[in-house]
């Protein structure tokens, strides 16, 4: 409830019953506006009046009626078959032919009845009229439509004979066209797939390959000793290879953790009579074992040119 109908109903109670009050507060609950209550109020109507005004704003009566109510001293009875008749379909006109003071409620509704009838006899009249009428245009409507069929089907009878003369035999050109496309995309197709065909086989034969290189691999891998074992005696053959392997070349050559190929290098540098220092600088940055055969050579050579100087002199 809004502070507007609260304020409403502090001023109502003041001056309205408790039976008054209760209708007042169901008119707001049902949601009828103040202004239209107000007027109500005002008619200084009865309870029992009242609620029959009230009953027919909730039907929907119209201002005009509502207005017709609270402004002639009707009783209780005879204000329920004015708003009775407007509930069953009559006009507000119909009804004033009946709503009078003067008339009791039970002449009221004896009238009222008899305009119902009447209006709905005219109702079902006007009824039958609508429907021979609404009848008499459908069998028009079916009877322009039946025509305009037949002129469609004339005109559908024209337009199949160019059809059949120009469309069909340009249809059947291009479905000829199209089935020879089809044809060469079909060959190009087949020549594809021998294609992929080829290359399946290809990869087939590098998979072989590569499982009978990894079969290789792993006897040759059961072969080798482990790294640390290997460095271990390639160390103690350089040892009673060479007595006196400095200390310090010794660790550089193991702390370097240089492969089998690496490993190899450096003890063909020792072979070929390298120094200590030569083979430090082999080993220096790990290089590769190429590199190193290399760097090998190359010592070598300068050896061999810085020997061939010393013996000119």
């Amino acid at each position: 409830m809004t502070v507007e109908e609260q304020r409403y109903l502090e001023e109502c109670k003041k001056v309205l019953k408790r039976e008054q009050m209760d209708i007042i507060t169901m008119a707001m609950d049902y949601g009828l506006l103040i202004a239209d209550i107000r007027k109500v109020v005002q008619s200084n109507q009865s309870a029992e009046c009242m609620r029959e005004i009230i009953y027919g704003m909730m039907e929907g009566i119209g201002e005009e009626v509502a207005a017709f109510l609270c402004e002639n001293d009707f009783n209780q009875y005879q204000m329920k078959e004015i708003r009775e008749g407007i509930a069953h379909g009559l006009t507000f006109e119909q009804v004033k032919t009946y709503g009078t003071k003067e008339m009791s409620a039970n002449r009221m509704k004896k009238m009222r009845k008899q305009l119902e009838e009447a209006v709905l006899k005219k109702k079902d009249q006007t009824e039958d009229d609508s429907v021979r009428d609404y009848m008499k245009g459908l069998m028009e409507i079916m009877e322009n439509s039946i025509r305009q069929f037949q002129e469609s089907n004339e005109r559908f009878e024209s337009l199949s004979s160019l059809v059949k003369e120009h469309v069909v035999d340009e249809k059947n050109r291009e479905i000829k066209d199209l089935y020879e496309n089809l044809k060469y995309k079909d060959k190009s197709i087949q020549e594809l797939q021998q294609k992929v065909a080829d290359q399946d086989k290809v990869i087939t034969d590098l998979q072989e390959s590569l499982a009978k290189k990894r079969e290789e691999f792993s006897m040759e891998k059961m072969e080798v000793e482990p790294a640390q074992s290997f460095k271990k005696r390639m160390s103690r053959w350089l040892a009673v290879r060479d007595n006196k392997i400095p200390k310090d070349v010794f660790g550089e050559i193991m702390e370097a953790e240089l492969s089998t190929e690496q490993m190899e290098e450096v003890r063909q540098c020792m072979e070929h009579g390298l120094t200590d220092q030569d083979i430090s600088r082999v080993i220096t940055n790990a290089p590769t074992p190429e590199k190193m055969r290399k760097m090998r050579e190359i010592l070598l050579l300068m050896k061999k040119r810085k020997e061939g100087t010393e013996n000119v002199h």
